[in-house]
């Protein structure tokens, strides 16, 4: 069995899914992990954007990827730049090339819908997944046997552990966000608490996960519920204008496709 965890930036996984990979790891299953971007913008800092911040954060990645008990030549990267995450069948296209590259068999990746964390490109992996999950198994070598969503407001399975170092101590490698992660560090405890001892026990903490259904339209929201929350994502609190996927100077190949690609999606900033 192969589990593949999917991730729209080199640090969200440890957020929310340290845990269960580091226990899948433990039993000797097969686990990659496969990252749209390279995180080129993570950073408000304009001489560190592109190719020299994106070599930071991959070993930043291969660091915490270690902790969980992912090699490094079990992490693969997309080449899709940061902030250009979109919905768009070439997106499509290129997670299809890397699904039929893996071969998974169970696949984790962002919310989609039920989200806390409306950042763009996360959304955006979610529904790329689900959509490939839903309409294009056929076109896949494997087909998926399962999707999950992490990051999720209306989970369905819960992962249980007691112990919170080992989350903390993957999202600490990531040391070039910290300026970001210093604020959510906090909210990890409170996001990974059990309510649900009903349910599964008298764990401390639940990392909570929603198992998407072949059936009834894979638990979909309503239209209203998704035009409200198309709304929300597009705020400039959890979605920056182009004005932040933006390169100054220079005539590299990464400069050359963020003008592009401005052009395409940000023509007026």
């Amino acid at each position: 069995m192969k589990y593949l965890f999917i991730s729209a930036h080199p640090d969200d996984l440890e957020f929310s899914c340290a845990n269960l990979m580091r226990y899948l790891t433990s039993k000797k299953h097969n686990v990659e992990i496969l990252c749209l971007t390279k995180g080129e913008f993570g950073t408000y800092d304009a001489e560190l954007v592109g190719p020299s911040l994106a070599k930071v954060r991959v070993k930043e990645l291969q660091k915490a990827a270690k902790i969980n008990g992912v090699p490094p030549d079990k992490i693969h990267f997309a080449d899709i730049i940061d902030g250009f995450l979109k919905f768009t069948k070439s997106n499509i296209k290129i997670v299809k090339e890397w699904l039929n590259q893996i071969q998974p068999d169970i696949i984790f990746a962002p919310e989609a819908y039920y989200a806390y964390y409306w950042q763009q490109d996360h959304i955006n992996c979610g529904r790329l997944l689900y959509r490939i999950f839903s309409s294009y198994q056929n076109e896949l070598v494997k087909p998926i046997k399962s999707l999950f969503f992490y990051a999720s407001l209306k989970p369905n399975v819960y992962w249980p552990f007691n112990d919170l170092t080992l989350g903390k101590g993957s999202l600490y490698q990531h040391k070039s966000q910290l300026y970001f992660l210093k604020w959510m560090i906090p909210f990890y405890s409170m996001e990974k608490f059990n309510f649900y001892r009903k349910k599964i026990g008298g764990w401390n903490y639940v990392e909570p996960y929603r198992r998407i259904s072949k059936k009834k339209n894979g638990l979909k929201p309503s239209i209203f519920v998704q035009a409200l929350l198309g709304i929300i994502s597009h705020l400039p609190f959890f979605n920056p204008t182009g004005a932040r996927y933006h390169v100054s100077k220079g005539n590299s190949s990464f400069a050359f496709r963020v003008r592009k690609l401005r052009r395409i999606y940000y023509p007026i900033d």
